[in-house]
């Protein structure tokens, strides 16, 4: 069977959809990097867990520190841009019990935060009550 011009464009169209359809799905994929923080004592034990290798490379997270205030876990860390050029980003902390059960859960929203290229941002959080023993800072692109 011939294929007419009409036909070989028809069948290009769906071949660059199919491709357009399948770059967008992995761009619409959750990506990001975690810090995960337990105090130990004065020591913080300190862990990254990268969801995304190509933010991995162009956002690190560093200088993880915790206290105690008034009871509560005050966690104090330093996201830095490793790139020359401005990057969007959420972060949000997650907060953990001694069972490692998230304590109120989705409470906090996604914090918008524009780094400047090669830009370092403290960021800062506390805990929403004394029960909270270790916490996750997640960190995407927007």
């Amino acid at each position: 069977m011939k294929r007419t011009k009409m036909s070989n464009q028809i069948y290009f169209v769906k071949i660059f959809a199919a491709v357009l359809l399948v770059v967008l799905l992995s761009a619409c994929s959750t990506s990001g990097i975690e810090a995960i923080g337990t105090p130990d004592g004065a020591e913080v034990q300190k862990h990254l867990l990268i969801h995304n290798d190509a933010l991995a490379k162009k956002i690190t997270i560093s200088d993880m520190r915790t206290r105690k205030t008034g009871g509560l876990l005050e966690v104090k860390l330093t996201l830095s841009n490793l790139t020359p050029r401005d990057k969007a980003v959420s972060y949000r902390f997650s907060w953990f019990d001694d069972d490692e059960f998230e304590v109120e859960a989705g409470v906090d929203g996604w914090t918008p935060v524009n780094l400047h290229g090669a830009q370092s941002i403290s960021v800062q959080g506390v805990a929403p009550n004394g029960s909270v023993k270790s916490y996750r800072l997640n960190v995407k692109g927007q």
